[in-house]
């Protein structure tokens, strides 16, 4: 299993589910992980896309789709 998945999901933890209802949305994980490869290529955008293989347009669409990157809102204003 994939080591972010793992992580993710808590099963290096031990963690166990009791419903489906436990598990992220492809929707969340996908945010999550966009989020995550934004951290670790500090912020590079097309390194991010190309490691997703995706276009760059593609990916600044779901940056500002689930408000990820470095200019989304400050999070202290709302």
């Amino acid at each position: 299993m994939n080591s972010y998945l793992q992580r993710y999901l808590g099963l290096d933890e031990g963690r166990e589910f009791g419903t489906p209802a436990g598990f992220p949305t492809l929707e969340m994980l996908e945010k999550d992980y966009i989020g995550f490869l934004l951290d670790i290529t500090d912020q590079n955008r097309a390194e991010a896309a190309r490691i997703l293989a995706i276009s760059r347009s593609t990916l600044y669409h779901k940056i500002s789709r689930y408000g990820l990157g470095a200019d989304r809102a400050d999070p202290l204003a709302t």
